[in-house]
């Protein structure tokens, strides 16, 4: 009788060990709590800055038209997720971009750290008709590129290998993100 306690107390004891080992094994069992302090740190390369909305409504929502005036004086206003609160957000714009050649941005802005991980910046939209003719009317595409890294000048030597127009500073750490629109600019008025 003893002897059959003993055995069914070592079935016992290893019926439990393997479950506690098959909970561990599939991620289910947490030995130790994880840490659930949010803490003041970098979100490192690959938390990307994305643009969540633009405004004012209803002229500058996604995906558009957004239909421009010569020298337009309205600001386009970004509102960007940077998970990295301690990040300047730097955006630029860029019409055509690619279509057939690389562009340079006809615009750009940045926000600087707030603490916050949603910023609103205020875009200038005064020179984005400048690289499309008077006489054209058609549909042309506006890409916001939202970047964590400055923006470099070609003749850098960082910005070697990078695509035109759209090198930065730290491209290994450097996360960035796109926005597109389709628009157009209005004829230019005479006077």
């Amino acid at each position: 009788m003893l002897l059959h306690r003993v055995r069914m107390l070592s079935l016992a004891t290893v019926f439990v060990a393997l479950q506690v080992l098959a909970l561990v094994a599939i991620g289910t069992g947490c030995i130790f709590p994880p840490e659930l302090q949010v803490g003041d740190v970098d979100a490192g390369p690959g938390s990307s800055p994305v643009i969540l909305s633009a405004g004012p409504a209803p002229d500058f929502l996604f995906p558009g038209p957004m239909i421009l005036e010569r020298q337009d004086p309205r600001t386009l206003s970004l509102t960007v997720l940077d998970n990295d609160v301690a990040d300047v957000v730097h955006v630029r714009l860029y019409i055509d971009y690619g279509r057939p050649n690389p562009t340079p941005a006809f615009a750009e802005c940045q926000a600087a750290p707030t603490g916050e991980v949603t910023r609103v910046l205020a875009c200038p939209v005064n020179t984005l008709c400048n690289a499309i003719a008077d006489t054209d009317r058609g549909d042309h595409v506006l890409e916001a590129m939202a970047a964590d890294r400055e923006f470099l000048a070609d003749s850098d030597p960082v910005a070697e290998g990078q695509p035109l127009f759209r090198a930065l500073r730290d491209p290994s750490r450097a996360a960035f993100s796109f926005r597109t629109w389709v628009m157009s600019c209005n004829a230019p008025v005479e006077i």
